[in-house]
């Protein structure tokens, strides 16, 4: 009888109150909605009062077990997973917090919960027919009814359910999961993905102040380092896996190889940019600087610049994926900083195998350029937080008089700094669209881009890359023309 009432308790806390995350404060519940959640009461407390006649269930009873057992769990574990998109506070730390607050969000719970809740009013009825207390099996019928009731006004409350939310992800903590040389290359792609949830992230908790630990300038630096080397890796992907694909997909694959190297190019623009600029609170990276002078000293026109801090996260993250990628072109002991020759590129069947296939691993390409996305979206606002602690030595722009040979950038410089994000946002847009343009032709899963979509309206008002709805895949629009890619000056 426990887990009958559990079941009713976490379908009420799906369709009735709802728990952090599903609606906003002081929005208005659908009179559907709000008529099963009243059934949902009443079979609670029919529930309840027939309990008070039986006897008690112990904990590891077998009652807990079977498919309403199961049902309890997934539908708690339905709940977890929408918390988990949001701090101890309630406020979101990914976009996809926000997907939960429409009415077509709370239809899509509402039709699993019909399910559960039929499947729940059959046990019900079917247990009151065996019981010989009368008491509990009058009750045990009211909540027979009552869930029924519940079950038929879910169902038909779903009708506009947001199907998009099945391939909605989990929130993953901010804990880097280090690429090793031991690692499976078949789990490779896999944790591809899983890197670029927390790059989300970690971009999304940027743009809006909830970073535990804020982006340093070093920080930047290295993320923009290893995803222009991560994006030209998943370039090189696609290219192997073009030579797997049927004639029509491989061509269409190959030009999303293109995407990808144009924006590497822009990531590399970006990264230049930041050759000469150094964070003073954290000068991990710097410029090299040459050993002071005697009369340097004697003035006192030297100081020790301080250690840098710890990195945050995202760098460790960022520099795994870009070797995850790597790896699965070039083998297990692939590392870019080792100095040595061009390496060896796998054959291609064996990286798509290890890659769960053509249509998997252009999906986790897709992954990368959203996640690249975001944090083209961020950076800006990274930027200004900082800019006050950011010096360069380039010379030209050095103001008269000054003493020293670092100064404060100034605003045409930082401006120089934030730009070049916005056309690695285009151009990871672009190379979005043109992998979900080949969707139909390799069976590439297009359920998230359409979740993406929705999301990426609570960053920018710009479009994403628009997607059919699932179970509908045609081919993508006209590919918009590459991003301007422009060599920029120094700051």
């Amino acid at each position: 009888m426990s887990s009958l009432s559990d079941v009713v308790r976490r379908g009420g806390a799906a369709n009735g109150p709802a728990p952090p995350g599903v609606s906003r404060p002081g929005e208005r519940i659908d009179a559907a909605a709000d008529d099963t959640s009243r059934h949902l009461h009443h079979a609670r407390r029919a529930l309840g009062g027939a309990a008070r006649w039986l006897p008690p269930v112990t904990p590891d009873s077998a009652a807990h077990d079977g498919p309403l057992g199961s049902a309890v769990e997934a539908s708690g574990a339905v709940i977890d997973l929408i918390r988990g998109h949001r701090d101890g506070t309630g406020a979101p730390v990914t976009p996809y917090a926000l997907a939960f607050t429409t009415r077509s969000a709370r239809a899509y719970h509402l039709r699993h919960a019909s399910g559960i809740l039929h499947s729940a009013s059959r046990i019900v009825h079917a247990v009151s027919q065996t019981l010989g207390n009368w008491n509990a099996s009058v009750r045990l019928q009211t909540a027979h009814a009552s869930l029924h009731y519940a079950s038929v006004q879910a169902r038909h409350t779903s009708a506009d359910a947001d199907t998009t939310l099945a391939a909605f992800p989990q929130a993953l903590p901010l804990t880097p999961v280090p690429a090793l040389p031991t690692d499976p290359l078949t789990q490779a792609a896999d944790r591809i993905r899983d890197d670029c949830e927390q790059l989300s992230r970690a971009a999304y908790e940027t743009l809006h102040g909830r970073s535990a630990q804020p982006l340093s300038g070093s920080d930047l630096q290295l993320i923009i380092r290893w995803r222009s080397l991560g994006t030209m890796l998943a370039g090189r992907l696609l290219v192997q896996a073009a030579t797997e694909a049927p004639d029509e997909a491989g061509t269409a694959l190959r030009s999303c190889a293109d995407r990808f190297r144009s924006a590497a190019r822009v990531w590399r623009d970006v990264q230049e940019r930041w050759e000469r600029v150094v964070d003073v609170d954290d000068p991990r990276i710097r410029p090299r600087l040459p050993r002071p002078s005697h009369e340097m000293v004697s003035r006192g026109q030297i100081s020790r610049m301080p250690r840098g801090t710890v990195p945050h996260p995202a760098v460790e993250i960022a520099r795994a994926s870009a070797l995850r990628a790597g790896r699965l072109l070039f083998g297990g002991d692939w590392d870019p900083d080792s100095g040595s020759g061009p390496p060896w590129t796998r054959p291609a069947p064996d990286i798509v195998a290890d890659s769960g296939g053509v249509a998997e691993l252009a999906q986790t390409a897709y992954r990368l350029t959203v996640a690249d996305w975001r944090i083209a979206v961020a950076a800006p606002r990274a930027v200004t937080a900082i800019e006050h602690r950011l010096l360069t030595d380039v010379p030209e722009h050095c103001p008269a008089g000054h003493p020293y040979r670092f100064y404060q950038l100034h605003d045409h410089q930082l401006e120089r700094l934030r730009t070049p994000f916005q056309q690695v946002g285009a151009a990871q847009q672009a190379a979005a669209q043109s992998l979900l343009a080949t969707a139909l032709a390799i069976g590439m899963d297009t359920s998230r881009a359409a979740l993406d979509a929705a999301a990426h309206r609570h960053i920018t008002d710009r479009t994403w890359a628009p997607v059919p709805a699932p179970g509908h895949t045609r081919r993508g629009p006209a590919m918009p023309p590459p991003a301007t890619l422009g060599k920029g000056a120094r700051v």
